[in-house]
């Protein structure tokens, strides 16, 4: 994916993701990386250079490119109806089969069996009966049947626990493993299984490489690194 200048908020801007590649974009607020999201999904149009997906500028998908992006943010939404319809959203003429598939691959079975009514229970709005976890795992699960080639994680864990948090990377990580990711988040946590960091700042790349070349090579990413894993 390469973009040029957009709206003079991102500026040599360059990059190239193979298919199947997990790629984290990390940086904090007002360094480019919404621009970047927005770019991808064809939300906006670079102003110079190009970025296209499979070879078509991203812009010309419109309506099209949930086809090829889906996308798990901090907050899905979650309607007032069955944990299986919720899920069934993701690709609406889905079996029954390819739900229950769909909700294991999310690791919902436990909430799943806990559920009166299994997969039948209704949801209240916005999923309020749920954790905010469960919420992203049905989220993921719906994501699952939509099978895009493409997935992108714009901070889908802001506001879980620690724990929960890396229980639940874990299972986006190994059940969208043959997909392309490009994952935004505001801190290091699980950036040592992307295949590449790219670290924006003031609308430009700061950094890029793998988590051990940046551990290697920028003592800045070093100190963030260590600072986000207080364990280390």
């Amino acid at each position: 994916v390469g973009a040029g200048e957009a709206g003079h908020t991102l500026t040599e801007v360059s990059l190239d993701i193979p298919p199947r590649t997990k790629v984290a974009v990390i940086g904090r607020s007002g360094a480019g990386k919404s621009t970047l999201l927005q770019l991808i999904q064809g939300v906006l149009a670079p102003s110079s250079g190009s970025l296209t997906l499979g070879g078509v500028e991203a812009a010309r998908f419109g309506d099209e490119i949930s086809s090829v992006i889906a996308v798990l943010n901090q907050s899905p939404h979650l309607f007032d109806t069955t944990l299986a319809n919720n899920i069934r959203l993701g690709r609406p003429e889905a079996t029954e089969e390819e739900i229950r598939d769909a909700a294991a691959m999310a690791r919902l079975e436990p909430l799943v069996a806990s559920l009166p009514g299994g997969l039948d229970t209704r949801m209240q709005e916005a999923g309020q009966r749920f954790s905010g976890g469960e919420r992203q795992r049905v989220a993921l699960a719906r994501i699952l049947l939509q099978d895009t080639p493409i997935v992108i994680l714009d901070e889908p864990t802001v506001g879980l626990d620690p724990i929960t948090e890396r229980e639940l990377l874990s299972t986006i990580f190994s059940s969208l493993q043959n997909r392309t990711l490009i994952w935004v988040t505001h801190h290091l946590v699980g950036v040592e299984q992307m295949d590449e960091i790219i670290f924006m700042e003031h609308g430009r790349i700061a950094m890029r490489g793998t988590h051990d070349e940046l551990m290697r090579h920028y003592p800045r990413y070093q100190q963030l690194y260590r600072l986000d894993s207080p364990e280390l």
